[in-house]
């Protein structure tokens, strides 16, 4: 196997008296982890690569890009179902459902993929532009008069939403309902919220499976309830678990990524000057927050058969937690990679589009999305930059985000926004 020495041989996971006294208890869904999660994982990177958690049962995290890289790619050996390691589905019925694509191994996962993959090609991609950009500039204009907003809850949960129904195939009616619903599913505050629009949300993506079964493909689920392997097409509790998938990989993660790369250019006048004199600096500015700050924060493995990774011996069913950000900001292929460049050789050369058969399907789609609404953003705020004495809280988990971006800007009087609005 082209992963042997990785997954065969040392270094070894963790010395005596080096491996954290707090990784046996770490826990990447507890509160304010997100805080401190890169100082962590760079211990972890050093002393103990692979270290064993107690958490949720045992699990291992994985930290270093070699190691997360062998995994994602050695799929015979790591299945990409796992139970308890990420988020609860709102829906407990679905929690022991396998989704389509997300979870499958291959061959199953090969012919999901088939199946979605003309919607998420580079012309597939580059066709959505005019839409994304007129999404984008229709939540802009609502904003830009105000001369203050939250970029996260106004502005990037608004417009990922949007395009991410849009791609799913939504009526255009009902696009704007269903986006609303989507961010209040991922935005709710208490389960008894997350309960009320994930109900909500599951008859209308019941309602998607029925008018698309036997039809035309016309669109991205559409392609997917038609799909089967061997001959057998996917359970209406599968599709509706995939169907939450898709919302939550389409509007968080490209919420995330908005939101973090517009972060960096409200904070810094100079690098937000020199890229909106030169827009073709955006690809770059885009794949380098990618790698910087990964919105895929971590995904799961589970081990099919006894193996060792980098010394650590993991038997049949053990899980792993492959932690993503860490991997971009490896010494070992990042020299400085706790910063921000825009100037970074080999910009592409990152994990933040995943790897192996699960390397991001929508990563054309995503690299334009987020392009074009920063473009659309630097045209109709200009000078936007964070509120005076804004410390930023990050999410951590399965992603990577802030809770909120409050930014101020010169409204056409040539006025910026007071603090009190």
């Amino acid at each position: 196997m082209v992963y042997e020495s990785v997954l065969q041989g040392d270094p070894p996971a963790g010395e005596p008296g080096r491996v954290p006294p707090w990784a046996e208890a770490f826990d990447h869904l507890a509160p304010g982890v997100g805080e401190v999660i890169h100082e962590r994982t760079a211990e972890l990177r050093e002393a103990c690569p692979v270290a064993r958690s107690e958490a949720y049962g045992g699990f291992f995290v994985v930290t270093r890009a070699r190691e997360i890289d062998a995994v994602a790619k050695a799929d015979d050996t790591f299945s990409s179902a796992v139970e308890g390691l990420g988020a609860t589905m709102v829906l407990p019925a679905l929690n022991r459902v396998t989704a389509p694509l997300f979870e499958s191994d291959r061959p199953a996962h090969t012919v999901w993929r088939r199946a979605m993959q003309p919607f998420f090609t580079p012309a597939a991609a580059a066709g959505l532009e005019p839409a994304v950009r007129r999404l984008a500039r229709e939540v802009l204009d609502g904003l830009a008069p105000r001369g203050r907003a939250d970029l996260v809850a106004d502005f990037a949960a608004v417009v990922s939403s949007l395009v991410t129904v849009t791609l799913l195939g939504v009526p255009e009616v009902r696009r704007a309902e269903i986006a609303a619903l989507t961010r209040q599913l991922f935005g709710a505050a208490d389960a008894e919220q997350a309960g009320a629009a994930g109900g909500r949300l599951a008859e209308v993506l019941a309602g998607l499976v029925r008018e698309r079964r036997g039809a035309p493909v016309r669109d991205v689920f559409g392609a997917v309830v038609n799909a089967a392997v061997d001959g057998v097409p996917a359970t209406d509790d599968e599709l509706l678990k995939h169907g939450f998938l898709m919302l939550a990989a389409g509007t968080l993660t490209a919420s995330d990524t908005i939101a973090n790369t517009a972060y960096v250019l409200a904070s810094d006048a100079s690098l937000r000057a020199r890229v909106t004199a030169d827009r073709s600096l955006l690809g770059a500015v885009v794949e380098e927050s990618v790698r910087h700050e990964s919105a895929v924060a971590a995904t799961g493995r589970t081990v099919r058969h006894g193996t060792r990774l980098a010394g650590a011996d993991l038997q049949a069913g053990d899980r792993l937690l492959l932690l993503w950000g860490s991997a971009n900001r490896d010494r070992a292929v990042f020299e400085d990679g706790d910063r921000f460049r825009l100037d970074r050789p080999h910009p592409t050369r990152h994990l933040g589009w995943g790897a192996g058969a699960h390397h991001c399907l929508g990563k054309h789609l995503a690299r334009l999305q987020v392009r074009v609404v920063l473009d659309e953003l630097l045209d109709a705020l200009g000078d936007f930059a964070v509120e005076p004495g804004f410390v930023p809280r990050r999410t951590f988990g399965v992603l990577r985000g802030l809770t909120a971006l409050p930014v101020r800007w010169t409204v056409d009087d040539g006025l910026v926004a007071s603090p009190a609005g």
